[in-house]
């Protein structure tokens, strides 16, 4: 049931380099994209704030109009399909996407019988340094041991990698089971957890954070979550980092 018949979507219209210093900006919209008030608020944002990544969870597609996306490159994993309707997880950057790989979840959700969706991005540097950027919408309405079933496989794809990286988006971690499966994913991999200011702003459940960062070999330069007056259920976070770069080590004479 709804299961998408389409393959990922992709939208390349320029070619650039990262600068060493960058910033994302990462919403669950809640399919709101295609109202007109949300379109205006995103104008807004993105007016206020110059941002290199847009990272959407549940972006709605209408299958009779072109995406245009100025002037962002784009690529959309989508986990549900209707008759006039896709809807997934969609990355736009302003850097090239050199790599995309979309990834449905082995578990369907209860009741919904629906998958979600992560999407993987790899972006490079001016000196080739690799990014790895993962937009997550993580499985909800199923029992712990198959959320941390989905954890564990993106674990596994992620383990060992020495580049930047980040994870973000909705991790649905709204129980206690869930946070600690969470924290030993963000601990085995050597990640950290973005702290971001103003966060009464980001989506509780259970009077717990969902929405997260996590990020390695980068430096968190600031993020913040901004109230948008509810046009989704949950509300956007900027956040801007630096290019960690090796140290040289000079030989000895």
């Amino acid at each position: 049931m709804f299961y998408p018949k389409s393959k990922p979507l992709e939208g390349f219209f320029q070619e650039a380099t990262l600068q060493e210093e960058f910033s994302l900006l990462s919403w669950n919209i809640h399919k709101e994209n295609l109202n007109p008030n949300f379109q205006l608020t995103l104008k807004e944002l993105l007016d206020e704030n110059s941002v290199d990544f847009l990272l959407f969870q549940e972006y709605k597609i209408n299958k009779s109009y072109d995406i245009i996306i100025d002037p962002y490159n784009y690529t959309i994993a989508p986990n549900i399909e209707t008759k006039n309707h896709l809807y997934g997880v969609l990355t736009a950057s302003k850097a090239t996407i050199a790599h995309q790989r979309a990834h449905l979840s082995k578990t369907k959700e209860f009741f919904l019988a629906t998958k979600k969706a992560n999407l993987t991005t790899h972006h490079y540097f001016e000196d080739g340094s690799l990014l790895i950027i993962v937009n997550l919408h993580a499985i909800n309405f199923v029992n712990a041991k198959m959320f941390k079933a989905e954890l564990d496989m993106l674990y596994e794809l992620l383990y060992g990698l020495d580049c930047a990286v980040i994870v973000s988006g909705d991790f649905n971690n709204w129980s206690s089971k869930r946070i600690r499966d969470l924290e030993t994913f963000e601990y085995s991999l050597g990640y950290q957890r973005a702290i971001i200011e103003d966060a009464k702003h980001i989506k509780q459940f259970f009077n717990k954070p969902i929405d997260h960062i996590f990020y390695k070999n980068l430096e968190l330069l600031n993020a913040k979550a901004i109230d948008t007056k509810k046009i989704s259920d949950h509300n956007p976070i900027i956040a801007k980092f630096a290019q960690v770069k090796p140290l040289s080590i000079k030989p000895k004479r």
